[in-house]
């Protein structure tokens, strides 16, 4: 079969991959808004002779490469989605052309990263035994585009056997990978809290009930519930990121908004937490005289990698890295990701491309200066590549 590794490095696939991501870094788009990034990726697989559907769940694409013989088919995702940051702090050609938009997250370099691997693994279909499911999926960032895919049908005609993605990490250095067994990244529930009191002058509390003392003590006694309801060897986070109540300094406020959210691991705890936070709110603003609204949003489920998968990717990676440049995180990270529903749908991995940039100080996800080092994006392309042959040949 042919080399993966040479077809990347003797046809430029990795170079054009590169500059297929500054060209997506100029020109972000917010989450189900990446018309322009949609149509572009299609131009880029109908020249790859690689067909696809576009529109799925709103922004999203689904290429398939069909190997010449049949076998297990395997999907590979990559989001698309820009976030709403202004691009201020990088010094950069291609920075982000787009006023108050920019790829704050590596989405760039996830799309980049799957146009390579369909480039690569295109020239070698007539050996394939199986597919390879390219899927491009949108709104990543905000509502989720992953458990719309799936319900659009991305996972079957043909049936997905296994389901592998990545994300850049710029606290691993370039040329390293982190891997993570079981638990990879929580689950989260949206929280929004009204809470309803009673008006009354600022000189004469006694006559109204204060909303903004009943926010204050709900504030407090949630705490309360992580660190004596939740067990220490599991893990659960309840932040509330806003308040907004009250009209002028001198007046009792009779109503308070707060929005948060519910971090956890486990669904059980998931579940209980819910039920916890709803009682403390509830309870703690009836015992001062006023009432509360717990609204409940359920969001993405927690990552749970499939440990025989990791095995697989960490095979290939001591491989073509080097044990010494494998990672294993043991620890869990209460962020999401809404590639759980892949990982919930068919065995999965999903794992961390170090892209940290060599003598420059940590480029965090989500900030106005993130950046990453572009040589993660060949090697991305190699590991994924050699994952499938691994998976197909399996």
């Amino acid at each position: 079969m042919d080399n993966i590794h040479d077809i990347i490095k003797f046809q430029n696939i990795g170079t054009d991959a590169i500059l297929l991501r500054r060209y997506l870094h100029q020109n972000p788009e917010l989450s189900e808004m990446e018309f322009e990034t949609m149509e572009l990726i299609c131009k880029k697989l109908h020249e790859l002779n690689i067909p696809f559907r576009k529109n799925v769940a709103g922004t999203g694409i689904v290429g398939l490469i069909e190997g010449a013989y049949p076998g297990k088919t395997v999907g590979i995702r990559a989001d698309m989605d820009a976030l709403p940051i202004e691009e201020v702090n990088n010094d950069l050609p291609y920075c982000s052309r787009v006023k108050g938009v920019m790829h704050a997250c590596g989405h760039d370099a996830h799309t980049a990263i799957l146009w390579g691997i369909a480039a690569t693994l295109s020239k070698i279909r007539h050996v394939l035994h199986g597919n390879v499911k390219l899927i491009f999926q949108p709104a990543e960032e905000t509502v989720g585009g992953a458990e719309r895919m799936i319900a659009e049908g991305c996972l079957e005609n043909p049936h997905v056997d296994y389901m592998l993605g990545l994300h850049v990490e710029p606290d691993i250095p370039a040329g390293k990978i982190g891997l993570k067994y079981g638990k990879m990244y929580a689950s989260s529930d949206m929280l929004t809290l009204k809470i309803y009191g009673r008006s009354s002058h600022g000189a004469r509390p006694d006559e109204g009930v204060d909303a903004i003392l009943i926010a204050a003590e709900i504030i407090s006694n949630v705490q309360s519930f992580v660190s004596r309801n939740v067990s220490p060897v599991d893990s659960a986070v309840c932040s509330f990121g806003t308040i907004h109540g009250g009209n002028v300094r001198n007046q009792i406020a009779d109503y308070v908004e707060l929005t948060g959210i519910i971090r956890t691991l486990d669904p059980k705890t998931r579940l209980f937490a819910r039920e916890r936070v709803k009682n403390i709110c509830e309870q703690t603003a009836n015992m001062l005289g006023g009432k509360a609204e717990l609204i409940i949003e359920p969001s993405y489920s927690p990552v749970i990698n499939n440990d025989s998968m990791v095995d697989m990717v960490r095979e290939t990676a001591e491989f073509i890295i080097g044990n010494e440049n494998i990672i294993i995180r043991k620890e869990p990270s209460l962020g999401v990701e809404d590639f759980a529903y892949f990982a919930a749908a068919r065995p999965a991995c999903f794992f961390h491309l170090g892209c940290g940039i060599a003598g420059e100080e940590q480029r965090v996800c989500h900030s106005s200066c993130f950046n990453i080092d572009e040589t993660c994006i060949p090697l991305g392309i190699e590991l994924q590549c050699e994952n499938v042959l691994k998976l197909l040949n399996s």
